[in-house]
């Protein structure tokens, strides 16, 4: 007789993970309860803003690898990679 693939434990996990991510607001990753509450009485927010360096690089690598110009048709056909110097 095999064993069975997922157990009761696992079982149990997957099912916590997926009520946990149903809770999860699907736009900021927060909390459903905090972000959908009136305006009035509910949580307040502020928003910071800053850049990933490592994605900007990959930007500039692209654009320059079509000298300023529109991409070629085969431009979706490249492969990128990112490594980090020093």
């Amino acid at each position: 007789m095999r064993e069975p693939e997922w157990t009761e434990q696992d079982r149990a996990e997957i099912l916590a993970l997926g009520l946990y991510r149903a809770g999860l607001c699907p736009l900021h990753g927060g909390p459903l309860s905090e972000c959908t509450t009136p305006e009035e009485s509910g949580a307040q927010f502020e928003a910071d803003r800053s850049t990933c360096r490592a994605r900007l690089a990959l930007i500039e690598a692209q654009r320059a690898a079509d000298d300023g110009k529109a991409p070629g048709p085969y431009a979706g056909a490249r492969v990128w990679k990112l490594r980090k110097r020093g």
